[in-house]
């Protein structure tokens, strides 16, 4: 039985109950998962606020730095203004209270100088204000005290001496000095902090600002996204249960699809080897089961013991097997297996199976799903079709033996025609010119009709693609005069007119199968002169698609009558075999149905075409369309095949007063040979023996042409020439036209030659003719 079976789509769905749990298996987790993101906003909304409140304390906290900055500066004013004032009151007075104030304020005034100090360092400019303020207020009290101390008697008057009174005015100089010094600075410090002051306090109420807006806005966007969360349930709720509509509506359609199709479903899981298997897998091999699902174990269990593999033919247990392993290791992008499968009733049928998979992050097929189909009538259908292939064919080749046997003994009494025509042919001198001519018509037509006969025992080989062709040189002008000389006399008694238009070409020579190109020529004259009743039979060649070269090009050959003309619905009828467009056609004209099957074959054997274009009453046209090989181009089409390259190569050589070559060459008699060919040319040269010596005289002289052999010692020709047209691009020079001569006659080489940047190529031997030929194309001598 089959197991593992597929389709190309996923076919396969889970039951309505899976679908609605997991429909609200994702519906909870979507609810969860919105739960715990709300939370996770409202922690963040705390801890931000949190922060932003923190922000704003620590901006009260400079702002209350700085107001008390203010009140120990203004303090220390206060206090140094107070030791002045107590002691002055002491010297006025000298009452020893004064002096005990004095003591406390002085001390005070330090601490609260060393205060200021310590509160300002954060500012550098404020931290040296209040260190100065702490110098003047140390040296201000040293000075005050030192004064109290010395001007003590000053009070007793009969103590005091006149030197006394003058120190003692002076000393009254100098405090105001520290006096006026410390409150400039303090009134610095003041103006700076109170500046300060402000900024702290305008950054404060931005703060504040800012933590009241952060506030606001956080409240109204968790309450936004609360409500957008809920609305996302809603929404994805809704879709679900539309979803699962669509799913049940594709289940349903899919079930009942499956069951009018009769084609069985399977769905294989890789991993945990749990399988799936319909009914109609089951019934299509005559069991009568429902659907399985379980584990392959689970499977032989449930078929009493049997192993599924075991009801795959033998033939087809090993490609089932790959077949299955190349998509699993993804060789394939789709299992597509064909294999029979043993039925409950003891036969063999045909099973098409066709399977996709799902596969993991890494690639892997997780799961097959598919489905196969009984293909066992198409399979019968296709056996009894090849049987009738093949009775066909035998009837076919029963038949072409008859007619090569047939066709074989009809060589006999042919044979003493052609005989008889001989002896006549080489005794034409004895007659007069009309016999002549008849006699020349009867050997050419025994000729013809031999060939014919040959080509009908031929036709087997055609048709399996054993016919060889012959390479000869065909002049065309010769050839269409024998056509004419053969159908004229069939013309002539139908009072019909057989044209040729051959003058444009009639130089022509080409490489071709004489006997076979004429064989197709005279089939289908035949075949125009058969079906036209009056008017005329044409013959018009036409050579185009030269190369560049002038090798090789195309030779179309049409053959125009004005006869009865064919329907477009049967241009391929008349080209098969034994075949005409009716009954009528055979019986008022004649023919086996051979003529054009042949000639087609025998195109398409040459690398051409037979086609024909018609109309009903007016005539047809037959176009014969072929590949050649010219062999005497320059007769025939020189003015066509003269390259840009080559005119712009002889315009650059015109200057030169000698026509000069560099032979390449290191064999010596070639050497002699070459060089009598070039001096009888008129020609100048110069010799090099390998390629080394050539790059040295191409660096030294310029030349009209180089003979490049292609295989030398040191360097070779290919090597050379790639080294001299670098050197002609790094220079900006005209290409000199290079000719490789190799004795290595092959396409291959002559492939090489033109690739590596020859302008053409000479097989040796060398024929002196080709030499010449290219010499003067490329050096422009008459």
């Amino acid at each position: 039985m089959n197991l593992f079976v597929g389709i190309s789509r996923k076919v396969y769905s889970f039951s309505s109950t899976d679908r609605d749990a997991m429909i609200k298996k994702n519906t909870t987790n979507l609810f969860v998962a919105s739960a715990i993101f709300v939370v996770a906003c409202l922690i963040y909304l705390y801890i931000f606020m949190v922060y932003n409140r923190d922000q704003v304390r620590d901006q009260r906290v400079w702002v209350v730095h700085s107001r008390d900055v203010i009140l120990l500066a203004e303090g220390a004013l206060g206090l140094f203004e107070g030791t002045l004032a107590e002691q002055r009151g002491f010297f006025i007075t000298g009452d020893e209270k004064f002096v005990y104030k004095f003591s406390i304020d002085k001390e005070n005034l330090i601490k609260q100088t060393q205060k200021l100090v310590d509160m300002t360092t954060d500012s550098e400019v404020q931290n040296e204000k209040a260190l100065k303020l702490k110098e003047i207020a140390q040296n201000y009290a040293d000075y005050l005290q030192f004064r109290k101390d010395k001007f003590a008697g000053i009070l007793d008057k009969s103590a005091s001496s006149e030197d006394d009174l003058a120190l003692f005015i002076q000393g009254i100089t100098k405090v105001e000095t520290l006096h006026d010094e410390f409150f400039r600075v303090a009134g610095d410090l003041l103006d700076e902090e109170n500046r300060r002051l402000q900024e702290r306090i305008k950054a404060e109420n931005e703060k504040r600002e800012e933590y009241n807006n952060n506030f606001i806005s956080s409240l109204i966007g968790a309450c936004v996204f609360i409500i957008l969360t809920n609305w996302v349930i809603f929404t994805t709720q809704r879709r679900n249960l539309l979803e699962s509509e669509r799913l049940q509506k594709i289940e349903d359609r899919y079930r009942v699809a499956v069951k009018a199709a009769n084609d069985g479903v399977f769905d294989w899981n890789v991993e945990k080897k749990e399988i799936f298997l319909s009914s109609q897998i089951f019934g299509m091999c005559g069991y009568d089961k429902e659907n399985f699902e379980g584990s392959l174990l689970g499977l032989t269990i449930f078929l009493k013991g049997k192993n599924p593999l075991d009801s795959i033919h033998p033939e087809d247990i090993g490609h089932f097997k790959s077949q299955i392993q190349s998509f699993l290791n993804n060789e394939t992008s789709e299992y597509n297996s064909i294999f029979r499968v043993k039925h409950h009733n003891g036969y063999w049928i045909w099973i098409h199976a066709r399977g996709g998979g799902i596969y993991d992050q890494h690639g892997k097929v997780i799961r097959m799903i598919g489905s196969h189909v009984d293909i066992t009538p198409q399979k019968q259908l296709e056996q009894r079709l090849r049987h009738e292939w093949e009775v066909a064919q035998n009837s076919n080749k029963l038949k072409m033996d008859f007619l090569a046997h047939m066709s074989h003994e009809i060589r006999t009494p042919l044979t003493t025609i052609t005989g008889v025509a001989e002896i006549l042919q080489r005794q034409t001198q004895k007659f007069d010119e009309r016999i002549q001519s008849l006699i020349k018509t009867l050997s050419i037509s025994s000729a013809n009709l031999r060939d014919l006969i040959n080509d009908v025992l031929d036709f087997s080989r055609i048709e399996s693609g054993e016919i060889k062709l012959n390479a000869e040189g065909i002049q065309i002008d010769k050839l269409f005069q024998e056509i004419l000389s053969i159908m004229s006399v069939q013309a002539i008694e139908k009072n019909i007119d057989l044209i040729s238009e051959h003058n444009p070409v009639s130089n022509l020579i080409f490489e071709g199968d004489h006997v076979r190109l004429r064989q197709i020529l005279i089939n289908l004259v035949g075949n125009a002169i058969k079906f036209t009743q009056k008017g005329s039979v044409t013959l018009r060649p036409k050579l185009y698609d030269i190369d560049h070269d002038g090798e090789v090009g195309r030779l179309r050959i049409d053959v125009c009558d004005t006869g009865i003309g064919i329907a477009e619905e049967n241009y391929e009828l008349i080209f098969d075999r034994f075949r005409q467009v009716d009954d009528t056609v055979s019986k008022n004209h004649g023919g086996t149905g051979l003529g054009l099957p042949i000639s087609r074959k025998l195109a398409d054997i040459m690398g051409g075409t037979l086609t024909v274009s018609s109309v009903e009453g007016e005539g047809s046209i037959f176009t014969l369309d072929l590949p050649i090989r010219i062999l005497n181009i320059d007769e025939v089409a020189n003015d066509q095949i003269k390259s840009q390259e080559q005119i712009e190569n002889l315009k650059s050589k015109e200057g030169l007063d000698e026509k000069k070559i560099l032979m390449v060459e290191d064999y010596e008699g070639n050497i002699i040979v070459i060089g009598y060919v070039l001096e009888e040319m008129g020609l100048a040269y110069d010799i090099a023996r390998n390629g080394l010596e050539a790059l040295e005289q191409f660096d030294k002289h310029t030349y009209n042409a180089i003979l490049m052999d292609v295989q030398m010692p040191h360097m070779d020709g290919l090597t050379a020439t790639n080294k001299i047209r670098e050197r002609e691009r790094e220079k900006g020079l005209v290409p000199t036209p290079i000719i490789g001569m190799t004795a290595h006659a092959t396409y291959n080489d002559m492939d090489k030659c033109l690739e590596i940047g020859m302008s053409s190529y000479l097989p040796k031997p060398i024929r002196q003719q080709e030499l010449c030929d290219l010499l003067k194309k490329y050096v422009g001598i008459q």
